[in-house]
Formats: structure tokens, C-alpha cells, sequence
């Protein structure tokens, strides 16, 4: 078999070649882990940021430039991705943070229309996820309201965990969507 370097992997990439998308993942997936884990030690974060410098790439591959080794883009991808999960896990421990200091105010606070609002919005994620197709729908299920790892999902399932990773994703997404 032929071992294709990153150059020509890329090049089937922007044919949309998924097979070529699979090797780059299989060859670079685990050097990405071991250099995001160095500074977010959380499993299941370290795989999402995998998950989405992955999806940019195939979302941005017919505007990548990529010389003799995509090793370069991928880790310059991964530290913004990082960056960004980083800003978003600060301002969320704020929020929480804010929360826990003026818990009594809230608890003091909650009204039926609070409730309401809250029923409407697990309402319309109900909605949503149920249109989504049965497969995604189980993955996300499994992965949120289970919290089950992507390799137990898979294995579960019987699918990839790529193709796990790719649905969580897809889900996520279709909901950040429908419910800004």
C-alpha cells in the first residue's frame, strides 16, 4: 500500500476525498492529543478541540494552502481552537462563579415564568432533536444525557469513533443554530 505524504493527501482532500481526510486524522490525531492535553486536561475538551480543528479543516479545505506537510496548519489551528475553548471555559467559570455567590437571590427569584421559559426551551430542544437523523440523535443522547465517552459510543453502536465525534458535532452545531 502506499504511503501518500501530507502534500498528496491534501491535494485528494480538496477532491473530497474522505479516505485521504481519515489518514490525516489517523496521522495526526494523536500528536495534536498529547499537545493539547499539555494544557487542558480534560479528555472529553481535548477531543472536542480535536474534533472541531478536524472539522474546520474539511469545512476550509478548498482555502488551505498546504506545502510539503500539514503539520504546520493543524497545530496553528489547534492552538487558536484552544484559545478559544479557553475564553469560553473563563467566561463560563465566571458565569457559574456569579451564579454560586447569588444562588439565595435566585432561588428567591424563580417564578413561574422562569419554569415556563425553561419548558419552552426543553420543548424546543425536543423538537429539534427529533428531527435530527436517528443515528445522531442516539450518538448525542449518548454523549450529553449519558455522558458516555466517544469510545464507548462507538463501540456501542458499532460505528467509528470519527463518526461519533463527526455527529456530536453535527448536533451540537444544528442546535447552537436553531437556538440562538
Amino acid at each position: 500500500m502506499k504511503t501518500w505524504s501530507d502534500s498528496e493527501l491534501f491535494e485528494e482532500l480538496k477532491k473530497d476525498n474522505k479516505m485521504a481526510f481519515s489518514i490525516l486524522f489517523d496521522r495526526y490525531s494523536d500528536i495534536l492529543f498529547r499537545f493539547i492535553q499539555k494544557r487542558i486536561e480534560s479528555i472529553p475538551d481535548v477531543e472536542d478541540i480535536i474534533q472541531e480543528v478536524f472539522i474546520s479543516m474539511w469545512n476550509r479545505r478548498s482555502k488551505i494552502e498546504v506545502g510539503d506537510s500539514i503539520y504546520p496548519y493543524l497545530f496553528k489551528a489547534a492552538k487558536y481552537e484552544m484559545i478559544d475553548w479557553l475564553i469560553k471555559s473563563e467566561k463560563r467559570n465566571r458565569h457559574l462563579d456569579y451564579l454560586e455567590i447569588n444562588k439565595d437571590q435566585y432561588l428567591i427569584g424563580t417564578t413561574s415564568e422562569d419554569e415556563l421559559i425553561a419548558k419552552e426551551l426543553a420543548r424546543l430542544l425536543e423538537n429539534e432533536m427529533s428531527r435530527m437523523p436517528d443515528t445522531m440523535r442516539s450518538v448525542f443522547r449518548l454523549s450529553r444525557s449519558e455522558d458516555m465517552s466517544i469510545k464507548d459510543i462507538a463501540n456501542q453502536l458499532s460505528l467509528s469513533e470519527q463518526t461519533v465525534k463527526n455527529n456530536v458535532s453535527m448536533a451540537l452545531n444544528r442546535l447552537k443554530f436553531k437556538l440562538k
